[in-house]
């Protein structure tokens, strides 16, 4: 199972914690509903996302987020215990990266291989997506988007 297969199932588990609290009425069977309409057929006598591929995932998040998810793209920086956003380049890397991932053209998702990837792009070891300059994030994200094209 891809990383990101995972990360959405996970995503899927917050938004169904998230709908349970804040919208009235939400219960288990909602959410099973809310799968089936995607495509998550039954396993084992109940629906399950682990029946969804890549795209049944993101569109039954998108449905969530349509009810009000405040689906954030943020990280923790736990030096100082704030939240910090994701600027737009670096969202955009992963996002390219995931893509290339589903695509069947990296091997392995994982951040550890984005940031080899970068490493090489750049002539450096890159050890976090934050130190690279705005150019260096410009030429990874357009080789990003031509291997993308291939």
């Amino acid at each position: 199972m891809s990383d990101l297969i995972k990360h959405y199932r996970q995503l899927l588990g917050i938004a169904k914690s998230w709908a349970e609290k804040n919208l009235p009425g939400w219960c288990d069977d909602l959410h099973r509903n809310l799968l089936a309409r995607h495509g998550a057929v039954e396993i084992e006598g109940r629906i399950s996302a682990s029946s969804m591929n890549m795209p049944q995932l993101a569109a039954a998040l998108e449905d969530y987020e349509k009810r009000g998810w405040p689906r954030t793209r943020s990280f923790n920086d736990k030096a100082n215990n704030t939240r910090k956003d994701v600027p737009p380049r670096i969202a955009n890397i992963f996002k390219l990266w995931a893509k290339l991932g589903q695509a069947g053209k990296v091997e392995s998702t994982t951040r550890a291989s984005l940031l080899k990837f970068c490493g090489r792009q750049t002539g450096k070891q890159v050890n976090n997506l934050d130190e690279l300059s705005l150019k260096e994030c410009s030429v990874i994200i357009e080789s990003l988007k031509a291997w993308a094209a291939r």
